[in-house]
C-alpha cells in the first residue's frame, strides 16, 4: 500500500479540526484547544496508548454526547462558535474510534458498551443534584 492509500479520512474528528483555520479571537482558540484535547484524550485511551483515569475518560465522553446549549463551553455550543456542526462532528469522532481499533466507549454509569452519540439533556434541577451527588 502506497502513502497515498493510508491517508487518514478528513472526515475524522481529529482531521476536521486540524484543518480548521486559526482562529483570530482568544476564546474562540481556546475553544478549538478543548475540542482538540478531548478528541486527543479518547483517542488515546481508546487505543491504549495512554489510558486515562476511568473518570476523566466518562467526564469527556458525556462533555462530547450532551446536547446542553446552557452552558457556554458546552460541546454544542463550542462547535457552533467554531462553526461546526455538533452532529458532524461527533460522527467524525465515531468513525476516527472506529477506524483505530475502539468501536465504542464505555458508558460511564455502567460497564457496556454504547456507541458515542448524543443523550438527552437532564433538566436543569436533576444536572444540579447529580453534579452534588458524591461519586
Amino acid at each position: 500500500m502506497d502513502r497515498s492509500e493510508a491517508k487518514p479520512d478528513p472526515n475524522y474528528a481529529s482531521e476536521t479540526l486540524m484543518r480548521l483555520p486559526q482562529p483570530r479571537r482568544p476564546e474562540d482558540r481556546l475553544m478549538l484547544a478543548i475540542l482538540l484535547d478531548g478528541v486527543a484524550l479518547l483517542r488515546e485511551h481508546a487505543t491504549g496508548v495512554c489510558p486515562h483515569a476511568p473518570r476523566l475518560v466518562s467526564t469527556t465522553v458525556r462533555w462530547f454526547a450532551l446536547d446542553d446549549e446552557e452552558w457556554p463551553l458546552s460541546f454544542v455550543n463550542v462547535c457552533r462558535t467554531l462553526g461546526l456542526d455538533p452532529q458532524v462532528l461527533r460522527g467524525g469522532l465515531q468513525r476516527e474510534l472506529a477506524d483505530l481499533g475502539a468501536v465504542a466507549l464505555l458508558d460511564p454509569q455502567r460497564p457496556s458498551v454504547v456507541p458515542l452519540r448524543a443523550v438527552p439533556q437532564a433538566a436543569p434541577a436533576a444536572r444540579r443534584r447529580h453534579a452534588a451527588s458524591p461519586d
